[in-house]
């Protein structure tokens, strides 16, 4: 199995170097470090056993990618201005496989536009890991794939991506459905990474502690469930205690937005809140707790990158 890896960073590292310990070829491109990785791989502290991964080759883009991929694995940030048809266009062969791990809704539909006829892999992951030094990553919790093929139905490829991973120690489900697990992840997104920078760098027990916060992430979920339920996706309203519960049994974390914003980069805002503000507006629904902290947290990140 051949495998290029775009924008590969902690999320992409953790999972494609568990492929290529079992014997995939990765490749990745990345956007800092290219030399130090070369020399020495990506460096993993893993709750499933610390390595190192030694991809096949570093490049700085998927232009510079010689071979021919089975799956080209996407996992940049979902940022504004970022071209995700851009990022891998080089690489696609008619072939490939596009595999998206991002957050947020509607992220394929630039790809599927630009190439109509890519089987497109949507993935959503769970794990906790963070980027503590130049090459070096630490993996606290969880590490487990769900993929779909967009738009829904089987999908061999998807099938086979997902036993490649399950054999490397990576658990990976195969949904006809990914829609649902999209808006699943979501939910509890929206609420977590989002409070833990407007409340100051709250970690995940912080905010699952009985107390003001933990009330303001199940009102934060009550206004996802109702928008995705105008979407056709219908989420229980028993995930809110389900999310709250595992959120507090997890060991306490940072959340993704949170070390984002402690390095000064730009937060998944739009991929993360405003995707979801956007559609329970264009079903004219009633979500004022979505819609102050989308308010607040964009005006923060946009005057926090102008004081950078």
């Amino acid at each position: 199995m051949k495998i290029l890896n775009v924008c590969c960073g902690a999320v992409g590292a953790c999972f494609c170097g568990r492929l290529a310990q079992h014997g995939a070829e990765v490749a990745v491109t990345v956007r800092r470090d290219r030399e130090l990785i070369e020399q020495q791989g990506f460096r993993i502290k893993s709750i499933g056993g610390d390595f190192v991964f030694r991809p096949q080759a570093v490049l700085n883009s998927a232009a510079e990618y010689r071979d021919q991929a089975d799956y080209v694995i996407l996992t940049s940030k979902v940022l504004p201005g970022a071209d995700a048809v851009e990022l891998i266009k080089a690489a696609i062969t008619p072939h490939t496989v596009i595999v998206l791990i991002q957050n947020g809704l509607g992220i394929e539909d630039a790809l599927q536009a630009a190439f109509p006829d890519n089987e497109i892999l949507s993935a959503v992951a769970y794990i906790g890991v963070t980027r503590t030094a130049p090459g070096e990553l630490d993996h606290q919790g969880a590490g487990k794939l769900i993929l779909g093929r967009f738009g829904g139905g089987a999908s061999s490829a998807g099938e086979k991506l997902c036993a490649a991973f399950t054999a490397a120690g990576i658990p990976a489900d195969y949904t006809e459905d990914i829609a649902f697990y999209r808006w699943k992840k979501l939910l509890w997104n929206v609420p977590f990474n989002s409070l833990s920078v407007l409340g100051g760098g709250l970690l995940t027990c912080e905010m699952t502690d009985n107390g003001e916060v933990e009330m303001l992430c199940r009102k934060l979920m009550q206004e996802v469930i109702a928008a995705a339920h105008a979407c056709g996706v219908e989420l229980p309203d028993s995930m809110v205690e389900e999310n709250i519960v595992y959120t507090r049994n997890f060991p306490p974390y940072k959340t993704s937005m949170l070390v984002d914003y402690e390095h000064n980069r730009p937060l998944e805002v739009e991929a993360i809140v405003g995707s979801v503000v956007r559609l329970a507006r264009k079903h004219a629904l009633n979500t004022p707790h979505l819609e102050t902290v989308y308010a607040i947290l964009q005006a923060f990140d946009r005057h926090r990158q102008n004081q950078i």
